[in-house]
């Protein structure tokens, strides 16, 4: 049974009375009248196809084709910014997602009216710090969590999102790899143990906070410092002596770890933090013998 194919009647309708007055057809015309429907949603949607069999498939009036070309990495920006003016939500939607996506179709699609494009907008690493300053002030979480994450948001918008009121939008700024060390430092002082674990994990925590955060009431947030390359030595050889298991183990995985830690954790009553230090790429020699490997 051949599944039911969407279509822009209007869209349709303009292609064959346009091809119809012709007697020579454009290479996007003939691409579209020689090939069935699903042959050309299987080229729109292979990575593979040429940049320019995407362009011309742009103009297609089947609204599966326009979706897969709009999803596809090889589609060329002009492209994108033509069905970023799609009538058709899940058309934007895929422009939205595309990383392809030029920056001035993304200040565009910011304007949409429905919430999904405009998750994928501040989730896109191409949209502009200005248009993600703009979607900070959104009334839907999702999409201030999306800015709070997306590496292109400014400092200040970063620092604006930390006072929002949502605690999941505020987790959600120290999840990002390019939050300022001060906003991690005053994250730290939180008493939401999920954000003091997101703040251990972010690798522009400043060494002094996660010194700090090495003697957290919570062994998760412990555990993320142990996990962090940052972390400073004598901070790990602390760490070394966690009563909890896994921190320790996370000690044994990092890879700042040195001789002297590894060795320590070597002759720990875990097996599995024994294996970590076995598998630590600094595990020396003298380290092997007290494993006994």
């Amino acid at each position: 049974m051949t599944p039911e194919i969407d279509i822009d009647e209007e869209r349709m309708k303009q292609f064959f009375s346009t091809v119809m007055k012709k007697d020579k057809l454009t290479p996007a015309e003939q691409l579209i009248l020689n090939n069935p429907v699903e042959q050309r949603i299987a080229i729109a949607k292979n990575k593979n196809t040429p940049p320019e069999i995407l362009s011309m498939l742009a103009e297609d009036w089947c609204l599966d084709v326009l979706t897969r070309v709009a999803g596809n990495h090889n589609t060329p920006p002009k492209a994108l910014l033509q069905l970023a003016t799609s009538n058709e939500h899940r058309i934007r939607r895929a422009v939205a997602r595309n990383h392809n996506t030029p920056p001035e179709a993304l200040e565009k699609l910011a304007n949409d009216v429905t919430k999904d494009v405009l998750e994928e907008v501040a989730r896109n690493p191409n949209t502009p710090p200005a248009t993600l300053k703009k979607l900070a002030n959104d009334s839907s979480m999702i999409v201030r969590c999306e800015v709070a994450i997306n590496p292109n948001t400014p400092p200040e918008t970063l620092k604006k999102l930390v006072n929002d009121g949502n605690v999941d939008v505020i987790r959600c700024v120290t999840r990002n790899r390019n939050a300022p060390p001060e906003i991690l430092q005053q994250l730290a002082t939180r008493n939401e143990d999920g954000i003091r674990e997101a703040v251990a994990e972010n690798p522009n925590t400043p060494p002094e906070t996660l010194r700090k955060l090495s003697k957290d009431k919570w062994w998760g947030v412990r555990y993320k410092v142990a996990d962090n390359r940052n972390t400073p030595t004598d901070v790990l050889l602390k760490l070394a002596h966690d009563k909890r298991e896994d921190v320790r183990r996370a000690v044994a995985d990092n890879f700042s770890a040195n001789e002297t830690i590894l060795m320590i954790l070597a002759l720990d009553p875990s097996p599995t933090v024994r294996k970590a230090v076995a598998d630590n790429p600094n595990t020396t020699t003298r380290v092997k013998k007290l494993l006994k490997i």
